[in-house]
Parts: structure tokens; sequence; C-alpha cells
């Protein structure tokens, strides 16, 4: 059994090991490097250690001191991207909640979408690191741990725009809502029958609505 093909088990509970030292970070992130572009290049279902070591020019033992198994690199980069997207989303949930009490617009909306999507399209193994997030087993932690963040984010303006609504109930909604968020950037990744305009258009005006609903008092 090879260290690329590991129990699901003991791939979730190792971890990364992050350099300390410069030359060590140069190699840790030239790893990095060589496992985007081959990302990008073959997909996450042929990635190999051995491969990302070829490319990067190391030695197998280089890669092994690092990770345990190409999946904690794929954790990596895809942590790394979802923070990316995530401080968009704070830059444009700052702008937002300086307007105060109030839900946004279907064309703020339509922007935050659009910028979402925008950033894993720039990078050449975005959109592979995307789709490993929700088709690996051993990425799902990585999401479940920022759909958390953006909805205890989401709801300390939440809880101002529906101040009768009980705080568990509350919560339930915000998450409800980011993981149809989250359905649609892979929509617009996936779905080339739509034109991306058309789809953050309409999702603007969709999630105007659902946004209503998520501050409506409880019955």
């Amino acid at each position: 059994m090879t260290k690329d093909t590991e129990p699901k088990t003991r791939q979730r509970a190792a971890k990364a090991r992050r350099p300390t030292h410069a030359r060590a970070t140069a190699n840790f992130e030239k790893l990095l490097q060589a496992a985007a572009d081959v990302l990008a290049d073959v997909g996450f279902e042929r990635l190999t250690s051995n491969e990302i070591c070829a490319r990067a020019g190391l030695t197998p033992p280089a890669f092994y001191h690092y990770f345990n198994n190409k999946y904690e690199v794929l954790e990596e980069l895809a942590d790394r991207l979802v923070r990316k997207q995530h401080e968009s989303f704070s830059a444009w949930f700052a702008e937002f909640s300086e307007n105060g009490g109030r839900l946004p617009s279907a064309e703020a909306l339509e922007k935050l979408f659009e910028a979402a999507v925008r950033i894993p399209a720039q990078e050449p193994s975005g959109m592979w690191t995307i789709r490993a997030l929700r088709a690996l087993p051993n990425l799902a932690h990585v999401r479940l741990k920022w759909q958390r963040v953006y909805t205890d984010q989401i709801m300390e303006a939440a809880r101002q725009l529906a101040p009768d609504v009980s705080p568990e109930t509350l919560w339930t909604r915000v998450r409800i809502v980011v993981e149809f968020a989250y359905i649609v950037g892979e929509l617009a990744i996936e779905e080339d029958r739509i034109p991306q305009e058309t789809l953050f258009r309409q999702v603007g005006l969709m999630f105007g609505g659902i946004l209503e609903k998520v501050v409506l008092p409880e019955t």
C-alpha cells in the first residue's frame, strides 16, 4: 500500500509539517507549486507524490519530510484557495456592513458570487482544487471548517436584522444559505449551458428572496 492510498483514518489524522527555516520553507513552497502545476495538468485523481517530486526537482524523502501523502498537499492548496475567497468575502462584507441595517441588493450579491468564482478561475489549478473539495472525503473537513467560518461571520449581522429569531434557528438558516452559496460556485464551474453572467444575475435575484426568509420571525 502506497502512502497516497492509505486508509482515510490515517490520512485525516496527519497534518502537513510546516517548515520553520528559510530553506525548508522554499522547498515546501516548491512542492506546493509543483503540486498545483501537476493538478492543473492531470487533475486530482492522477496526482501522485512521485509526479510532484519530479516536477519540483526534489526527492521523495524531501516530500515525505513535510507531507504523508498527496491528500495533505491538496488540503494545503484547498485551504489557501478558500482563504483567498474568504478574504474577498470579508472585504465585500465589511463594505456591505457599513450600510447597516438592511439586506444586500441583488446587484451586490451578483458581485459577490462573481468574485468568489473569479478567484479559482485565475489560478491554473483552482478549478481542480474546488472539485477536489467536494469530491474527496479527505478534504471534507476543510470545506466544513470554512463554511462554519462564513456562517459565524454572517451571524453577527443576521442577529441585528432578526432579533426575534433564536440564535440556534438563525445559525441553522444562515448555514443553509452558505451551503447554497457553495453549490452556486460549483454550478458556475461545471455547467456550460448557463453563461456565468446570466447565472450570477439570477442568483443575485434569487438569493435576495432567500435572505428575506432567513430573517423572518419564528412561527
